[in-house]
């Protein structure tokens, strides 16, 4: 059975039992599981918690909140915002994080769907402490659309902005409420002129940060810690391509970069590599309709790319810098899982609505799970038995139980949800 796709007071109304104390909630262990989602339309953030399964909260997001990455003890949340040209770090170890995130998803349950209106009045995105930001960290004398965002508390989260570039296009009406950065605004069309930035990943001691800006195509390398762009990297692009993701070696010496070709153009893309000293393109290699993400195999040899409009598989040798090899799934493969020790890639498929296991060694799809409509982001449980599939289409969580080989649960979530990341939170600290 597919969920109706405005599900929110459902969840609300779980939440609300287990608040009030109608149910009693089962018992907790003492590190719980949580789903950090973005609903990119919403530009807001919910959270899953997969030990009892029910949304414990949910947090207002910058504009057009995509992809994630969590710190190794998950005391950091980082979250790319592309339409604010900016990267949000979120600190849900706070036991602060979960009181204001438990009480602004009750409170935003009754206006989620209508646009935030200007208040006409002005105030610093910091609350006024200045002295507290970091260096690089985005703030103004003006806001621009106030919206519930740029008000959150410091210890709860902050706003740095991915790019040292500010769009000349914008620079009038910024200059006009004597804004001096897209930090002012919450929604304005001519902040998205900006880089867009996307596809984070970190370096091997997560000391950094890379991704790269569609718009600018640019890749930057942030400091995890204090968010100061380090370094840009200028890519050897023509204007129709566009990068949309990096791998990067454990020396940081080499990176592959997919890049799209034009949307709607149905053109092969291609994938870069590049030496990250000299910043030069050492060779440009052919691709499918739209590569995307790339995901190393165990020996670290190989990359997996998948061709979000090819139905294919690449496989890339790192060493020979060359594709070698293919895997034939079904359309829009959107993002891949592998499983360790196991010799199996879950790959889910965006416009067929399933989930496939391809066996890494024979090239062969051996199951398909059908799921709900347009799933993108998946996560095995600690134990292999469970695979956590998101789908966009329903918003909906399902979970295939991988020894039973069917899907057994299905939970609604908020609408447009585009992905998640697993995030171990103290169990006391959740409502």
């Amino acid at each position: 059975m597919r969920h109706p796709r405005s599900l929110f007071p459902v969840w609300s109304l779980v939440f609300l039992l287990y608040s009030d104390g109608c149910i009693d909630p089962p018992g907790q262990p003492s590190s719980a599981r949580v789903l950090a989602i973005s609903h990119s339309a919403l530009n807001r953030l919910t959270f899953f918690d997969l030990d009892r399964n029910i949304i414990v909260g949910a947090l207002p997001a910058q504009k057009l909140p995509h992809d994630m990455l969590v710190t190794e003890n998950s005391d950091t949340l980082y979250v790319i915002n592309s339409g604010a040209q900016c990267i949000s770090t979120y600190y849900p170890h706070q036991p602060e994080f979960w009181k204001y995130a438990s009480a602004f998803m009750q409170k935003d349950s009754a206006h989620l769907f209508s646009r935030p209106a200007p208040t006409g009045t002005s105030r610093n995105i910091a609350g006024g402490r200045k002295d507290s930001l970091a260096s690089g960290e985005m703030h103004s004398g003006r806001v621009l659309n106030p919206d519930p965002v740029q008000s959150l508390p410091l210890n709860i989260a902050r706003h740095f902005l991915t790019d040292t570039l500010f769009p000349g296009i914008a620079a009038r009406p910024h200059a006009a409420e004597n804004a001096r950065s897209h930090a002012s605004c919450y929604d304005c069309h001519d902040r998205s002129v900006g880089g867009k930035p996307f596809g984070p990943v970190f370096n091997g001691d997560r000391s950094r940060i890379y991704l790269v800006h569609l718009a600018h195509r640019t890749i930057s390398i942030l400091n995890a810690r204090t968010l100061a762009v380090e370094r840009e990297i200028a890519l050897d692009l023509s204007s129709n391509y566009s990068p949309v993701a990096i791998w990067i070696n454990p020396h940081e010496t080499l990176a592959f970069v997919t890049c799209r070709n034009e949307i709607g153009t149905s053109q092969p893309g291609v994938i870069l590599v590049l030496d990250l000293q000299s910043a030069k393109t050492r060779k440009t290699i052919p691709a499918g309709i739209y590569p995307w993400h790339l995901v190393p195999d165990e020996t670290g040899t190989r990359l997996f790319v998948n061709n979000f409009q090819s139905s294919r598989i690449s496989i890339l040798d790192i060493a020979a810098e060359e594709i070698v090899d293919s895997i034939i799934v079904r359309n829009g493969p959107a993002m891949m899982q592998l499983a360790p020790g196991e010799g199996r890639l879950y790959i889910s498929c965006f416009y067929t609505d399933d989930v496939l296991v391809v066996n890494t060694a024979t090239k062969a799809v051996e199951h398909v799970y059908e799921v709900d409509t347009n799933p993108t982001s998946l996560a095995l449980s600690p134990d292999g038995d469970k695979l956590y599939v998101l789908c966009g289409g329903e918003s909906s969580l399902n979970v295939i139980d991988l020894k039973a080989a069917r899907v057994t649960e299905r939970y609604p979530l908020l609408f447009g949800a585009y992905a998640f990341q697993l995030v171990h939170i103290p169990a006391s600290l959740l409502p």
